[in-house]
């Protein structure tokens, strides 16, 4: 016989079990509670926990709360649905009206090079797009059980590089197309700088937020894309109001 058996304590997180279960490859697996045997996980059990699991996370990823509710299902009525989604959208409104006091504090520079705003739009939504294709990469290794002590900070320095190419890579070809369309190099210099830099720390943003909740014992999925999308707008208008404003006895 084999002395060397794998179990799982009765005690343990259901999704934890179902992990265990698909990194052994089991069909079956014993619950023990201290030697004795108290039961066994099928790997139908498994399956049924993962898809709930993941239909959880999906649902936070999304910022709708209570999605172990079952939001998804069409017996919700539409009173109860939308509850689960207004406290975000409320959270992320008040951070929205800070975008907006972000352009009114550049108002002087707006004014001086008024071209400036028709990039508004792509700045901020390359910047939100950027963070959560960072952040579902992260969530995923998380939800996974990868990227634990020293894989973590490999995992942030290799973000770090694919957020400098991604910047390079968008920043050079959004600088000759705002220069040839605006016939302007300058203003093409100052667009592509401020989204490489964006593009930078929204890459950055989307792989430290989710491995800090977890580090808090807080679900990374709670970092959703709202969530990271509407910082990472933030932090791109300002980056870019700021470069403009460094340049701007250029650009006038």
């Amino acid at each position: 016989m084999s002395e060397r058996v794998v179990s799982v304590p009765v005690e343990m997180d259901q999704e934890e079990v179902a992990r265990t279960m698909s990194n052994y490859g089991f069909l079956a697996m014993p619950v023990v509670k201290g030697n004795r045997m108290v039961g066994v996980v099928t790997v139908d059990d498994a399956i049924d926990v993962l898809e709930e699991e993941a239909s959880e996370d999906m649902m936070k990823f999304g910022g709708i709360t209570g999605a172990d509710a079952g939001m998804q299902d069409l017996s919700v009525g539409p009173l109860k649905s939308a509850m689960g989604r207004i406290p975000w959208l409320v959270l992320l409104l008040g951070v929205g009206v800070m975008a907006g006091n972000i352009i009114a504090f550049f108002e002087e520079t707006l004014d001086a090079v008024v071209v400036l705003a028709i990039f508004i739009p792509m700045i901020a939504d390359m910047a939100g797009n950027t963070g959560t294709q960072s952040l579902a990469v992260v969530v995923r290794g998380l939800t996974m059980g990868q990227f634990k002590g020293k894989d973590a900070w490999r995992l942030i320095r290799r973000e770090a590089v694919v957020g400098i190419l991604i910047g390079l890579v968008n920043g050079v070809l959004i600088s000759v197309v705002a220069a040839i369309w605006q016939k302007n190099v300058m203003l093409g210099f100052v667009i592509g700088l401020s989204l490489s830099i964006t593009l930078f720390f929204a890459t950055l943003a989307g792989t430290i937020v989710p491995l800090i909740m977890t580090k808090m014992k807080i679900d990374p999925a709670v970092a959703s894309g709202p969530f990271i999308t509407t910082i990472n707008d933030l932090v791109g208008l300002t980056i870019y109001f700021t470069v403009a404003t460094l340049f701007m006895q250029y650009l006038i």
